[in-house]
């Protein structure tokens, strides 16, 4: 009898821990009363919110989204929610079902005139181009339209920069094998292009790989970070990658500067300009080995001045109470003088991950740091995308019971 009891006993507080465990990862915490919203679409597969646009009565948001309907297969969507993240309206599209005519649409950026334009790649006769759709605030297509002129991959999702005249798109080449990226300028009319190249295969470069990139456009200039595999007898090139920064003219349509500005321990993941100051920020290899993972990595912000000298560079490390990770870093932004990182990171010991929002100020001291945890223990979670809007506020976006959708 004493037995029986006991294992009772035993049964009930392991019941009772597991469900404390999963009210503290989905109920809402003191940490997070800043969160004017914080709610979830679409289902927990691999799914996520990746871009978003703040309109008068809502957002428009959208991102990866795998759904069957009917014969058809689809890859992305876009969503319009109000403020309160009532879901008003919901639109598929991507074509997912055949290889050879694949579409893939993840974005939607504000151009000038508060119109909303989409960008995303486009299959035509097995070759990838990049594809525009515009839309209004019901989601509505006011125009849709593939530029046949710029190849563009579905791997990297474009990048907008709003001019007067019109707005630059960033993208990178869908012939892979040349390391390109294209800057495309498309006039407000959406009628006009004309697209400059940058390839990392032709002098000043001599690029044997590429992964990844970022980009800013100050006064007619882009400035553009990579990481490029530089040695061209490299067997193993997984672990070769350092962070090049150049300077591209737009007037002379020249690389006007460039500089290597780390070796292989460190991959950038994004580039900010603020006040004549560049801002990389990626993440750094500790050469420290974790369980379930290769190395441990942490959070290095790298700056410098408009001639790519180092000025000075600060890092994340968690504090002991919180363990260690290997850590995923997806954007950052600056607000209102604060550097913002969002990602995830994987703690040490454990298969499961955290989404992770950061906050520095310029000088780089840490204000805040947060790990977001939703669905059960083994769910993933990440933060990919921050968008800045009104008021200093900000939207984060990523996966965590599906599109995570944060307004901080």
């Amino acid at each position: 009898m004493i037995i029986k009891t006991l294992f009772f006993k035993t049964q009930l507080i392991a019941g009772l821990s597991m469900a404390v465990l999963n009210f503290a990862q989905n109920a809402p915490v003191s940490i997070n009363k800043d969160f004017k919203l914080n709610t979830h679409y679409m289902t927990p597969e691999n799914n996520f919110a990746k871009a978003g646009v703040e309109v008068k009565d809502g957002y428009i948001i959208s991102g990866q989204n795998f759904v069957q309907e009917g014969n058809a297969e689809y890859n992305s969507a876009i969503i319009k929610i109000d403020k309160n993240g009532k879901l008003i309206r919901k639109t598929v599209l991507g074509d997912n079902k055949d290889f050879d005519k694949e579409s893939v649409m993840k974005t939607v950026y504000s151009i000038n005139n508060n119109r909303l334009v989409q960008l995303g790649s486009k299959k035509i006769d097995k070759r990838s181009y990049l594809w525009l759709r515009e839309v209004n605030d019901n989601l509505d297509v006011l125009q849709d339209k593939v530029y046949e002129s710029v190849s563009a991959a579905a791997t990297h999702d474009p990048v907008v920069f709003n001019v007067p005249d019109g707005f630059f798109v960033v993208s990178e080449s869908a012939f892979s094998r040349d390391f390109e990226i294209n800057l495309t300028f498309i006039s407000n009319d959406l009628q006009k292009t004309d697209n400059h190249i940058i390839s990392f295969i032709e002098p000043p470069f001599d690029f044997f790989g590429r992964f990844d990139y970022s980009a800013s456009l100050v006064n007619n200039k882009f400035y553009l970070i990579t990481n490029g595999v530089d040695e061209r007898n490299a067997q193993d090139t997984s672990n070769k990658y350092k962070t090049y920064i150049l300077e591209y003219d737009l007037a002379t349509r020249k690389v006007t500067k460039q500089k290597k500005i780390s070796e292989a321990d460190f991959m950038s993941r994004k580039l900010l300009i603020n006040k004549d100051l560049i801002y990389v920020v990626g993440v750094k290899d500790t050469g420290e080995p974790i369980s379930n993972k290769t190395g441990r990595r942490n959070t290095l912000v790298k700056v410098l001045n408009m001639n790519f000298d180092k000025v000075k560079e600060f890092n994340y490390i968690p504090s002991p109470d919180k363990g260690k990770f290997s850590e995923h870093l997806y954007d950052a932004a600056i607000v209102n003088d604060e550097l913002h990182i969002i990602g995830e990171m994987y703690r040490s010991g454990t298969f499961s991950n955290e989404s992770v929002y950061l906050k520095f100020d310029l000088n780089g001291k840490l204000l805040d740091d947060r790990f977001l945890k939703y669905g059960s223990m083994y769910s993933e979670n990440r933060l990919i995308k921050i968008v800045p809007l009104k008021n200093n506020e900000l939207m984060l976006l990523g996966k965590g019971e599906g599109w995570r959708v944060i307004i901080k």
